[in-house]
């Protein structure tokens, strides 16, 4: 417990350049204790107040209350603790507060941390959370728009002893490539009797007004002296801690490490949080963060963002790159759903007006049932996302319809998808050595684009086999008006149901074998060389993924695109493909060739936008959006890979 007492303070600020000053004021501060504010006489009150309404934080609460409640946003519980806080009152229908600092106690009596509060002549507040060691010393990042002759930006040095007798405190500003400025407060202290707080208003009638006028002075003398005035950036609502976008902006760093946003944020109340010019995350209302609390994660992220219920205004692969690159040292997204921070999430979203009823799940969101890689279940996961619309894909893909990595050859502007799946098609049939009269076997064909391709440049026959009608239909089709369903064959059919010793000359399955799944994958690759002649090639075109990367994709893809898939490092598959019976000739990596293609491929979603929704409805289209989005920057970052892999039956058996 602490007396409120009085400080006759002086303040002193001095610059070290561009234009030198040195220049002091005085003024008056009280150090109180929020649980037990000075009683002043009421014909007294005039002279010494203490207000929510002057400090962040919801006018309606009490000073203690609204300290708590940024607090508790933090993670941090005083257990009703002691907060002291060193202010000027508001005297005289006046205050003026360019630093409020708050020492916040455990209720064992140690010190939890610090708030120094900031006010700029703008109306504008903004809170920074330190910890300061046992000297009293802290710093922080400069956030916050203060002085018209500093920018936002550079680091505070500060130093905030808890007051006794003496007022001792201090900020040392670093702006970015500029000089330092210093500002040093100093006083001593005195109790706040009646006596005292008349004797002040004697001497210092009014002193916050005094001081405003004064730096306001101070101020319109440096600009003569030709000191220049940094533009003010727009209101950041991020600085009030009391709008819905600034109790995002905190408890987005107190979920990740005390990062700052890495994109921007604008809510339903008309806030906005994060960096200008960046990515925007749109919020419309509450219920845009519900599906967060039900599912803290990725999923929740995309399952409100196919839905519409949040959106994105701006690059979208820009914005997760921002994201990702934002937690240290790894590179790794923000882990929500991790012990210790459910508590923290609910407490801020009861506070965002967040919590309700479990929201249910998107319409095109995955539903499928049965055991795990059954013939009916691959059937039916196959059917969700291949018969999806043969018209949406031709939108994405290139003539040839290929949706696998291309193989990009020139940089030249005039070189386009279309050429780089060539290329990556005739690529697979030089490394298989496919020659006139050969018979190719295509494991998960897709389109057919490899097919026909070998079979009009290289002449061979061939046999494709998918689980997609919708494909086998179009492949049909394909054949008849190019001339050669006599060539090539296309079966609906599990490759578990392709039985054929030693029928083919060659092999391909591309970019299919990571949706086998890892028990079925022996028998996957089993089949593949039992169906090859002896000497025969296979090349296996498959997706990879990093050590510590998920097997199946993530959350959403696991929810929206691919709910069975198993990727599986590259070393892991060819142990795998050695275990068939397969010597390995070769492995290439296409990784920066995947990371191009899918930022074709999103260009043309975009381009086509307006159709795309046509053709398959506005929340799918998003699905297709954030899948790709998502998926380029994966490949970038080496979370996922994909690799070429040439394999060879042995001619001969031995004994």
């Amino acid at each position: 417990m602490t007396e409120p007492r009085i400080y006759d303070c002086t303040v002193r600020h001095v610059r070290t350049g561009p234009v030198r000053n040195d220049f002091t004021y005085r003024t008056v501060m009280w150090l109180v204790d929020l649980d037990r504010l000075p009683r002043i006489p009421r014909t007294l009150r005039a002279l010494a107040e203490f207000r929510a309404a002057d400090h962040v934080g919801d006018p309606a609460l009490s000073l203690r209350r609204n300290v708590d409640a940024y607090l508790v946003d933090e993670g941090i519980d005083l257990r009703g603790g002691r907060v002291l806080m060193l202010a000027a009152a508001r005297s005289l229908g006046h205050v003026f507060n360019p630093l409020t600092v708050y020492w916040c106690h455990r209720d064992d009596g140690t010190l939890a941390c610090v708030i120094a509060e900031v006010h700029n002549t703008y109306g504008g507040r903004h809170r920074y959370l330190l910890r300061p060691d046992e000297a009293g010393r802290a710093e922080a990042e400069k956030v916050f728009y203060v002085s018209p002759f500093f920018p936002v930006g550079g680091r505070y040095r500060m130093s905030v002893p808890v007051p006794g007798d003496e007022l001792a405190l201090s900020i040392r500003y670093q702006p970015p490539g500029g000089a330092q400025f210093a500002a040093v407060l100093r006083g001593r202290g005195r109790p706040a009797t009646t006596r005292t707080v008349l004797g002040h208003a004697f001497r210092q009638p009014c002193p916050t007004l005094i001081a405003a006028a004064r730096i306001r002075m101070q101020g319109i003398k440096l600009y003569l002296r030709g000191l220049r005035v940094v533009p003010r950036v727009k209101d950041d609502p991020d600085t009030k801690p009391d709008t819905v976008a600034g109790r995002i902006s905190r408890l987005y760093r107190r979920l990740t490490g005390a990062r700052e946003l890495p994109i921007g944020v604008r809510a339903w109340d008309g806030s906005h949080a994060g960096p200008d010019g960046a990515p925007t995350l749109v919020l419309d209302s509450p219920r845009a963060l519900r599906r967060l609390v039900w599912a803290p994660n990725e999923l929740g992220l995309a399952q409100g963002y196919v839905t519409g219920e949040l959106d994105v205004e701006g690059d979208m692969a820009e914005g997760l790159r921002r994201v990702w690159a934002s937690v240290r040292p790894e590179t790794r997204p923000p882990r929500i759903a991790t012990p210790g921070t459910a508590g923290r999430l609910l407490a801020g979203a009861v506070r965002l007006g967040a919590i309700g009823p479990r929201p249910a799940p998107p319409r095109s969101q995955v539903r499928v049932s049965g055991g795990l890689h059954t013939p009916a279940r691959d059937r039916a996961v196959i059917a969700h996302h291949y018969d999806l619309s043969n018209d949406f894909y031709a939108l994405l893909l290139d003539e040839s319809m290929a949706y696998s990595s291309a193989y990009w050859r020139s940089d030249a502007p005039g070189y386009t998808l279309e050429d780089a799946q060539r290329d990556k098609l005739d690529l697979i049939c030089r490394k298989l050595e496919l020659e006139p009269g050969m018979q190719l076997l295509d494991v998960g064909c897709g389109w057919g684009g490899l097919l026909m391709h070998a079979a009009e440049h290289y002449g061979v026959t061939g046999v494709g086999l998918t689980l997609s009608r919708r494909q086998a239909a179009f492949i049909a089709d394909r054949l008849a008006r190019r001339g050669l369903a006599d060539q090539v064959e296309v079966r609906i059919q599990h490759f578990r149901e392709f039985v054929e010793p030693c029928a083919v000359d060659a092999a391909a399955s591309i970019e299919m074998g990571e949706h086998v799944g890892a028990e079925a994958y022996p028998a996957y690759a089993r089949m593949v060389h039992t169906s090859l002649k002896p000497g025969g090639r296979a090349l296996i075109q498959q997706m990879s993924r990093a050590a510590d990367a998920a097997p199946g994709g993530g959350p959403f893809i696991e929810s929206f695109i691919a709910p069975d898939m198993y990727m599986r490092p590259l070393d892991e598959t060819v142990v795998q493909w050695r275990a068939a019976g397969f010597t390995l000739l070769d492995t290439e990596s296409l990784r920066g060739h995947y990371a191009r293609t899918v930022d074709a491929w999103r260009s043309k979603l975009e381009e086509a936008w307006p159709r795309a929704a046509e053709l398959v409805g506005e929340e799918t289209a998003r699905v297709w959006r954030l899948y790709l989005a998502g998926g380029q920057l994966a490949f970038e970052q080496g979370r996922m890979g994909v690799d070429q892999i040439l394999l060879t039956k042995a001619s001969h058996v031995e004994h």
